[in-house]
């Protein structure tokens, strides 16, 4: 009887990488199961089930995955000694061609310890993991330690291929019948080592909440393979012959059933990460694989995603409880980009259809999008992102928005000069790589990186900016909140708010006014809101008050985190003449002396300046003002159009822009500068300091007499999108422009009845 060793080796995979590479070890365990009912003595080493498995970081930023080199090889050596054949997996995460050191240095050690063994590199494809088509001559010459190179799919010819034993690359033909392959030998496998790797692997990587978790028992499970369309992108069926059409090969239901009933009831799996290219092509087989996995009550995810015209409202309710999410993919929001540039032969509306039925049924979902393909434009792009956001805040379903990687195989990469990559894993997280689009890199990742601001921001209220008074001791030209009744909110009602929102999770409050410390329930409400348990409170003030020593030292010591105070000129003059009081620039300058003076290590003092005609060119002297008395932090605030907030205020926003990106050029590295309420393209290449519009998602406001606003949509009432919006890389996460003529009042008009104590919240 021959004696062949199978090894699943360690790998070495990037920080962000793609394919669920903890599950690569599917296809040893198969082929282990395929060499073993043809009667071959097998022995099966997994990196992935050793006592020393983890996830280890190295020195140059990668992931070591499974057991050190070295106990991998030791648990080989017994069977090293008698094997006649060595068959070592080598997994998209190996790097192919290139020579992974990892795997180098196993086979290294496997022929220094068998030199007369068949030492075969055998891809041991299972679906359901991108393929990395690569050269037989490459690859072999960057393992010099093995003998031949088995491609694609293994059951069909591993065998024969052990037995002749020929050299070079040799191509696998498709196993005809899924039916006839044995159940993978996870009996082979330590399935305790197998769950400790994972839970360790989980706790190092950190994550917050996985979108596929692996707990408990979780198993790979394949029940078909391939995928009948032909997505651009997609590397599945890598095998088939030139010109063959693409097919999808699946478990009978019978099988499909011995194998989820096998996993659960013979090896414990309590879920189940089903990694199908394409799980419900077919209606009947779908139905038949959720009938198994309630049969057997595991749970169960489909990592690579279903598609959402086959998608039924019934399928979604059965896999309520079961799936942590729900993945189907649109690849864009553009019809014209699906079918003529990915040809997914989709129609998008089933997208939103699938994503309305998880959200009905209370099942998390995430929709997968591409950017950066060859032929979109700026414009379908900035589509996309803006449709990946609607469906968002429609259904909550996830955008998961990744960029076009052509790797070799797939049509993407036909006739085209792929870039020098020695790692096709993190490309799918981390930088564009399509040869011929339209889009520059560093556009693309702009539209990137400006849409995962976006996401943020999105999350929810993170903030809750609380008017606490309409009273004001200045007569502000800008003012935003006008000729408004100058009176106090209801400290009671106010208390309630605030606790709503902790309870929310809300952990940052920033009190404003008017001016909030004529209000005398200021610092009983910031100490509540610290007692409360909100971790940032903030104070915006023209800080005339502080100029009273006693009161600076309550107000700097009430548990307040940061301390804003409004100066608009850097000289008695000019503040006066905008604030419309002549003395306030001293009692605000005496005022910001006493707090620096008064408040406690770690609490951030900040100047807010609103430009104005009046005052934009005189910026780099309040600046300097802010510094020199020991204020290291600068809010730009371009007008707002509310209250006094006119086009006869307001300056030339290009004028203004250019004063500012000065500014930011003298003091970026001694303070902390931010840019407020202007578009993005006012300042290109200094978009960091520039406070997205869309940041304002995440703040509620509440108005002295209780209404409550997202701020963001409120101020998008007054912006606009102008022609040369559309291909921005900035567009999805800018509000556009103001509009400041005719300028209408604010909904926050106090009316008689607002004085009277409303009802309680609840």
């Amino acid at each position: 009887m021959p004696r062949v060793l199978v090894v699943h080796p360690p790998t070495s995979v990037a920080r962000d990488f793609i394919d669920y590479p903890w599950f690569a070890d599917l296809g040893a365990v198969q082929a282990a199961a395929v060499l073993r009912a043809r009667g071959t003595d097998v022995t099966l080493v997994d990196a992935h089930a050793l006592p020393g498995s983890t996830l280890a970081w190295r020195d140059d930023g990668r992931a070591h995955l499974g057991a050190p080199v070295a106990e991998v090889v030791a648990a080989c050596a017994p069977a090293l000694a008698q094997a006649d054949a060595v068959v070592v997996a080598y997994t998209p995460f190996h790097r192919p061609p290139a020579r992974c050191d990892v795997l180098g240095a196993t086979l290294a050690a496997i022929r220094a310890c068998a030199p007369g063994a068949y030492v075969l590199l055998a891809d041991l494809y299972q679906s359901g993991q991108h393929y990395v088509e690569a050269d037989g001559a490459r690859v072999l010459a960057s393992y010099l330690e093995a003998d031949a190179w088995l491609k694609y799919e293994a059951e069909a010819d591993l065998e024969r291929v052990l037995t002749e034993r020929p050299r070079g690359a040799v191509r696998g033909r498709d196993a005809a019948s899924l039916d006839a392959l044995p159940l993978p030998a996870w009996d082979l496998v330590d399935l305790a080592a197998h769950d400790a790797f994972r839970a360790r692997l989980v706790t190092a990587l950190g994550r917050g909440a996985w979108a596929f978790p692996i707990d408990g028992r979780t198993l790979p499970l394949l029940t078909s393979r391939g995928c009948p369309f032909r997505c651009a992108h997609c590397s599945s069926n890598p095998g088939r012959e030139p010109g063959a059409p693409k097919a999808q090969r699946r478990l009978s239901e019978e099988r499909l059933r011995a194998a989820v009933v096998s996993l659960a009831r013979e090896h414990g799996a309590t879920r189940l990460q089903v990694l199908d290219e394409m799980v419900n092509v077919s209606a009947r087989h779908f139905e038949a694989l959720l009938a198994a996995v309630e049969e057997a009550d595991v749970r169960f995810d489909v990592p690579n995603g279903m598609r959402a015209d086959y998608l039924e409202r019934e399928h979604v309710r059965r896999m309520r409880g079961r799936v942590a999410t729900l993945s189907v993919s649109a690849e864009s929001g553009v019809q014209r980009v699906v079918d003529e540039v990915v040809g997914k032969q989709l129609d998008l509306a089933a997208v939103g259809r699938a994503a309305e039925a998880a959200h009905a049924e209370g099942v998390p979902a995430m929709v997968h999008f591409i950017v950066g393909l060859p032929g979109e434009t700026a414009e379908e792009i900035n589509a996309t992102l803006a449709y990946a956001h609607e469906l968002h805040g429609r259904t909550g379903a996830w955008p998961a928005v990744q960029f076009s990687t052509p790797l070799p195989g797939t049509r993407l990469a036909d006739g085209r000069a792929l870039p020098l990559v020695d790692d096709w894993g993190p490309r799918f997280q981390a930088a564009p790589s399509q040869p011929g689009a339209q889009v520059t890199p560093e556009t693309l990742v702009a539209f990137k990186q400006t849409f995962d601001a976006l996401m943020r921001a999105s999350e929810g209220p993170r903030k809750v900016v609380m008017n606490v008074t309409y009273a004001c001791n200045n007569h502000c030209t800008f003012c935003a909140v006008g000729t408004r009744t100058p009176v106090h909110g209801n400290a009671e009602r106010q208390r309630e708010w605030l606790a709503l929102y902790r309870q929310r999770g809300v952990t940052l409050v920033d009190f404003d006014g008017g001016e909030p410390t004529l209000d005398p329930d200021l610092i009983p409400l910031v100490r509540h809101a610290r007692a409360l348990g909100y971790e940032r409170i903030n104070v915006t003030t023209n800080g005339r008050l502080c100029f009273y020593e006693d009161f600076a030292r309550r107000l700097a010591r009430s548990g307040l985190t940061s301390l804003l105070f409004s100066v608009h000129g850097p000289d008695a003059r000019t503040h006066g003449q905008l604030v419309g009081v002549a003395e306030a620039f001293d009692q605000t300058v005496a005022g910001i002396r006493n707090c620096v003076r008064f408040a406690p290590r770690g609490v951030e003092l900040g100047m807010n300046i609103t430009l104005t005609k009046g005052n934009f060119e005189r910026l780099p002297e309040v600046a300097e003002l802010a510094l020199s008395l020991g204020l290291p932090w600068l809010n730009v605030q371009f007008l707002t159009p509310f209250g006094r907030a006119t086009r006869w205020v307001a300056p030339d926003t290009q004028a203004a822009a250019d004063v500012a990106r000065a500014v930011i050029d003298a003091y970026r590295d001694r303070m902390k500068l931010q840019m407020v309420n202007l578009p993005f393209c006012f300042l290109p290449g200094y978009e960091d300091f520039v406070a997205g519009d869309y940041a304002k998602l995440e703040r509620h406001m509440i108005f002295v007499n209780n209404e409550t606003v997202n701020l963001a949509g409120y101020l998008a009432e007054r912006r606009v999108h102008r022609p040369q919006c559309a291909p921005c890389p900035r567009r999805v996460y800018c509000g556009g422009f103001y509009e400041l003529d005719d300028v209408p009042e604010p909904p926050w008009l106090v009316r008689p009845e607002d004085l009277v104590r409303p009802a309680r919240i609840e």
